[in-house]
């Protein structure tokens, strides 16, 4: 049902040209480099501004293409930058290599897209090294088995967004079981402040290991793998890490707070249904704050998870809201503190002030009562 309703929406964003005049007057773009037909095909190709470093066109690759991957990349080679966007839907292609010469990519307010695509098995943008719109989505190519964009480090969102647009929106779902992104591409895409995250599945690439990426149970500035942290962990070491790909896992110690993670960064956990950060049977916790900690990802909806802790904890909703705006997390189901939410432990806290408050009250009635019978 999912696929059919995506390709009932791609087929009306096919179906008609996207007018970009307004947009193209914006960015001063040169008539001679503008590809009026946005579809590419064997009757339209022959006007593409093939000389043009920059062109300005909503390029349309689909399954009315009836050129070959060479033919396109031939078309494409001298193209860096493109202002418009781009999707590529329903083709046959085995990989989207022929806009490997591609560099950077500028829209309006909309979305450069993936989809359908099920012989591809790549995408193959190796010189991408900038993208600004208002979302990226790779999703429903059966095939699909690497992303191979390992230049993008350039995410902002597009210069003239709609009000409600806060951040450019990353969705990625190839469908492939096989499907993998590189630490590398992952560290691209949660040190992008303006990117979301949430909604990037898959699972890892095997990464090679280098003087600053470990695999876990060894510490270094970037951590492959789940840091997992007990009473017998030497704390010293951990203050060197910056990124971990996989979980955080606090348990059975007597820490006070986490000022010995004083360079952590960024936690990216791509294991289904797995949490992010996992905090238990620390009974002398008090402090829940990271020093540096700005982003979290996880498949789980409980993306941060405290359980078995200082009770004392489950009772300070200010720690608990300002946890969750530290680390930008819009979902109500995160950070949990032994099950309850922010707001949960907020209307605990309400009730338990008005019992408390209930309860002087009727001290105070009857104090008044005794002192009136003892006067009489």
């Amino acid at each position: 049902m999912k696929e059919k309703c995506l390709v009932f929406l791609l087929c009306a964003v096919c179906a008609f040209c996207v007018n970009l005049t307004v947009f193209f007057s914006k960015k001063n773009c040169d008539p001679k480099c503008t590809f009026e037909n946005q579809n590419a095909t064997s009757k339209t190709i022959g006007s593409f501004p093939t000389e043009c470093s920059t062109v300005c066109s909503f390029l349309r690759i689909t399954e009315d293409t009836d050129l070959t991957e060479a033919q396109l990349a031939s078309t494409f080679l001298n193209m860096k930058r493109l202002l418009g966007g781009v999707i590529v839907i329903s083709t046959k292609f085995k990989s989207g290599s022929f806009l490997a010469g591609l560099e950077a990519i500028e829209c309006d307010d909309l979305d450069v897209m993936w989809a359908l695509n099920n012989q591809m098995l790549e995408l193959g943008l190796t010189n991408l090294t900038s993208i600004s719109c208002a979302g990226f989505q790779v999703v429903s190519n059966k095939k699909l088995n690497k992303l191979n964009m390992p230049n993008l480090k350039n995410i902002t969102l597009n210069e003239f967004p709609e009000p409600t647009d806060k951040a450019m929106k990353f969705s990625i779902d190839s469908g492939s079981p096989d499907f993998c992104i590189t630490v590398e591409e992952m560290e691209n895409f949660i040190t992008a402040d303006n990117a979301t995250v949430d909604e990037i599945y898959g699972k890892y690439c095997p990464p090679t290991t280098t003087e600053n990426l470990c695999t876990s149970p060894n510490i270094c500035q970037k951590v492959f793998g789940n840091v997992e942290i007990g009473p017998n962990s030497n704390l010293d070491t951990m203050k060197s890490i910056e990124i971990i790909f996989g979980s955080l896992i606090i348990n059975e110690t007597n820490l006070t707070d986490f000022n010995f993670l004083e360079n952590l960064k960024y936690v990216a956990q791509l294991t289904k249904d797995k949490s992010a950060i996992i905090v238990q049977n620390n009974p002398f916790l008090l402090n829940i704050s990271f020093p540096k900690l700005k982003r979290v990802r996880s498949d789980n909806f409980h993306t941060v998870v405290f359980t078995k802790n200082n009770q004392n904890l489950s009772l300070d909703v200010n720690s608990c809201f300002k946890l969750k705006s530290d680390l930008g997390i819009t979902s109500d189901w995160s950070p949990t503190f032994n099950g309850d939410n922010c707001d949960s432990m907020n209307r605990t806290a309400i009730s338990i002030e008005r019992s408390k408050s209930s309860g002087y009250q009727c001290s105070s009635i009857f104090i008044i009562v005794l002192v009136v019978i003892a006067i009489f």
